[in-house]
């Protein structure tokens, strides 16, 4: 299939009157076209729930949060995660979304992908979290892992340590220690209202001008990132949700993260608010790591994955557009904005989206006390 377009954004640049080839048959013709496609670096398909309030930093949310929902529970059910993390893909996709990033439930996410006939590029990052219940060791994790690895090489594997003080020194440190060695993807949240760089560098013994390579998100507070390698992902909605302010160095940005798309909607409605918040004079700059910029943190290939629009750039660029056709590894998953092999549109995932959430906080009510 020949697809012209009017005019073309990659991360070398943009082309005017650019063609592509995809899989299949006829001709095309769209406005604006982005390859890849948008990129969520950071995505909780099972959080269904995160209280009310303005908090100062992460830890206090989560200590004094007051949630409707046994998350520890949720989690728990294999095959409710599973239709989180599916219904999470399938509305990604809709909205142009090729490429994302899970962390949470490990088996649900790959559960989910599987069953999907039609689903973005996927990397799994299995959560560590020591200090509460429901939730992994870095070796059970590992473990995890690996197992997930060597049941669909298709999808990359790696490790999300949770945070630094949910996590315990020696489980941080022989994640990323097996990540390194392994060569996956090692991630975690990181100043999210505290500055923690340092605490990581000492725990980590990471050394400044080295390539740490790993994934930070959030990273609101403190700076110098860069300086040890650390890639950042922004996630500007969740962060003004709970602390009503978020990373402010747009310069920091290396990819864009939904965090909890469910909630807050896909890296589509992300790259919306980024441009908002930092101004249009970045929002090319925004686009290429809302974007290219999920692709390169965790070393996924781009070829064949496109987004395209019926309107101008100029729309595109404002993030005011959704997507008409969206291709994955040089297939039409999306045609008309419809996810043709399941016959779903934004509307229907949208319902199916609230009947999960309603599902969710009728069958795992939060315990008293």
């Amino acid at each position: 299939m020949e697809v012209e377009v009017g005019t073309l954004i990659t991360p070398y640049g943009v082309r005017h009157n650019a063609k592509l080839q995809l899989e299949g048959e006829g001709s095309l013709y769209v406005e604006t076209a982005i390859v890849p496609g948008f990129s969520d670096a950071h995505a909780h398909p099972q959080v269904v729930d995160v209280g009310e309030g303005l908090w100062n930093d992460a830890y206090e949310w989560i200590a004094k949060r007051t949630l409707k929902v046994d998350e520890v529970a949720l989690r728990a059910d294999l095959e409710f995660s599973s239709k989180l993390a599916a219904a999470v893909m399938v509305k990604g996709l809709l909205e142009g979304v090729t490429m994302m990033a899970l962390v949470g439930r490990g088996e649900a996410n790959v559960l989910a992908y599987r069953r999907l006939p039609a689903k973005p590029r996927l990397v799994i990052l299995p959560t560590i979290l020591d200090s509460r219940a429901g939730w992994l060791n870095s070796w059970n994790a590992l473990n995890l892992a690996i197992s997930l690895s060597s049941l669909d090489g298709a999808v990359p594997v790696g490790l999300f340590a949770h945070s630094l003080g949910h996590v315990t020194p020696a489980s941080l440190k022989a994640a990323y220690r097996a990540t390194r060695e392994l060569n996956i993807p090692f991630g975690l949240h990181l100043s999210e209202g505290i500055d923690e760089l340092s605490k990581l560098v000492s725990f980590l013994d990471l050394k400044e001008g080295d390539d740490s390579r790993i994934v930070a998100v959030h990273c609101i507070s403190g700076s110098g990132y860069k300086n040890y390698g650390i890639r950042v992902v922004h996630c500007p909605l969740s962060n003004l949700k709970l602390f009503g302010r978020t990373l402010s160095n747009v310069k920091e940005v290396d990819a864009l993260g939904s965090d909890w798309p469910l909630l807050l909607g896909s890296v589509l409605s992300t790259y919306r608010a980024a441009v908002k918040l930092h101004g249009m004079e970045h929002a090319l700059y925004l686009l290429d790591r809302a974007t290219a910029g999920g692709y390169r943190i965790y070393g996924l290939d781009w070829r064949g994955d496109v987004v395209a629009f019926d309107e101008p750039l100029e729309k595109v660029i404002e993030g005011e557009s959704t997507p008409v056709f969206v291709a994955v590894k040089g297939k039409l998953l999306v045609k008309e904005r419809v996810v043709t092999d399941l016959s779903l549109n934004s509307t229907e995932i949208d319902k199916t989206i609230a009947k999960l959430l309603r599902f969710a906080k009728d069958a795992y009510p939060a315990k008293e006390g």
